[in-house]
């Protein structure tokens, strides 16, 4: 982090159990600072993937940082909005504004 804002991690196309444990070191390993994650590659985001962006907020929350999903591809929002996760999503996106 250079001190200008938060990093911007980019969000792999596929979040799906393929991707989702390099993707979940890459996520850690920015823990303590704020971060941005953008999501607007995302052609597929699975359960697993919204259970790590859900566990990330908290875990960003409780450390007093802040944590951003920026751009949200179609595919993040119907897996956001399918499993009942709308409300969080909307949250992400008023706190980007």
């Amino acid at each position: 982090m250079t001190g200008h804002g938060p990093e911007v991690f980019v969000l792999p196309g596929r979040m799906d159990a393929s991707t989702l444990p390099e993707t979940h070191a890459d996520i850690v390993r920015r823990r303590g600072n704020d971060l941005d994650l953008e999501a607007s590659q995302v052609d597929r985001f699975g359960a697993q993937a919204l259970q790590l962006m859900l566990s990330s907020f908290a875990t960003w929350r409780e450390d007093g940082f802040r944590l951003r999903l920026l751009d949200p591809s179609p595919a993040v929002r119907t897996a956001f909005d399918q499993l009942g996760c709308a409300p969080v999503l909307d949250q992400q996106e008023e706190i980007a504004a």
